[in-house]
């Protein structure tokens, strides 16, 4: 469990400093809070005081003098104020995140050493070391992926979008795959349950009138956007592998020209055989790096059967959340493929640590 601060000069302003952030700060964890700061910094998600002030809330819980978690509007900010210069001495912080989003260099103080920070660069400290310059890359960015890491970020997009729009079986049918058995004995109050958790999410839709396989639709005017995008982006990834294998054409969903729904400008792939193995390059921006992303994360909550955090990024409903909570206790026994769980892992990675040109300080 790690600890640590963020250091932030935004667009416009002088420095801000963070309060002690606790826990998981390290970026060597694909799912910590470091790795998180990493890519809001790539995606440029983190470049006003306001913008870090949500961000931090998203990743930090607080509680209050009786132990409950302290609500995100009500929290005090994790933001201390402006600082001309960080004066940084890492005493206490396992790591520290400083981020320089303004359009000039400037410089920072690690223990009264004068490092350069340019713009749109963050620097990375161990205690008070220096170990990590991440620098952002402006425009458009190249995604190589092999044939297998295709298809696992077709299926999490694809499952990402379905639950957006109310296809929770996806969950119980994903999940038999691993332990058919087990899954058997409590599909029937797994299934209850998700009914009720989707009553509540999506009150304010019809579905409830109709059984556990309903849906929006994907085109649907309830459903959210970034269902649709993601599914865009699931279409053409798809159908230009499915082409590169066959060019000759075939019957299945993959050979249907993708039709564009989203607010996103469509992504460019292109797919080669070197040798004997297809690679596919897909050619996108930081918008649709995120919704890869976030498809990445939800699946691998999935199949590691996290499904309370699984449902945490749909809903903050407290009740639907402990629903979800039942669900995981009834479902513990199962076990997840861990090295399924480990490519997405790594397909994450690389998902988000596009866009950066990372440089490690020896």
């Amino acid at each position: 469990m790690t600890r640590g601060r963020v250091y932030l000069k935004p667009k416009k302003g002088e420095w801000i400093e963070s309060t002690q952030l606790l826990y998981d700060m390290g970026f060597e964890f694909s799912y910590g809070n470091g790795l998180k700061l990493i890519s809001g910094f790539l995606r440029k998600q983190l470049e006003s005081k306001k913008k870090l002030d949500i961000w931090l809330k998203s990743l930090f819980q607080v509680w209050d003098k009786d132990s409950y978690i302290v609500g995100k509007d009500d929290q005090v900010s994790f933001l201390l104020g402006f600082d001309n210069v960080p004066q940084i001495d890492g005493v206490g912080d396992d790591y520290s995140y400083i981020m320089n989003c303004s359009s000039d260099r400037d410089k920072i103080y690690v223990v009264g050493e004068e490092f350069i920070i340019e713009k749109n660069e963050m620097i990375v400290l161990s205690f008070s070391r220096v170990v990590m310059r991440i620098r952002r890359q402006t425009g458009k960015t190249n995604l190589l992926f092999n044939e297998d890491e295709v298809t696992i970020c077709t299926e999490a997009l694809d499952f990402y979008s379905r639950i957006f729009i109310g296809q929770y079986d996806n969950i119980v049918s994903r999940l038999s795959l691993n332990d058919s058995t087990l899954l058997f004995d409590k599909r029937y109050v797994c299934e209850h349950i998700l009914l009720a958790i989707r009553g509540i999410i999506m009150r304010d839709t019809d579905l409830d009138r109709y059984g556990f396989s309903a849906s929006l639709g994907i085109w649907s005017d309830h459903t959210d956007i970034r269902a649709i995008n993601s599914y865009d982006i699931q279409q053409v990834m798809r159908y230009n592998l499915a082409y590169a294998k066959h060019p000759e054409g075939g019957y299945t969903v993959d050979f249907k020209k993708p039709l564009i729904n989203g607010n996103l400008p469509v992504i460019k792939c292109s797919c080669e055989n070197a040798k004997e193995a297809f690679v596919e390059t897909v050619t996108c921006t930081s918008n649709h790096l995120q919704i890869l992303d976030d498809a990445l994360m939800i699946f691998y909550h999935l199949h590691s059967v996290n499904i309370r955090e699984l449902f945490e990024y749909y809903t903050d409903d407290e009740l639907a959340l402990e629903l979800a909570g039942l669900i995981e206790k009834l479902l513990s026994g199962i076990k997840p493929d861990r090295q399924f769980v480990e490519e997405i892992k790594k397909i994450r990675k690389k998902v988000i640590c596009a866009g950066g040109i990372f440089s490690e300080e020896k």
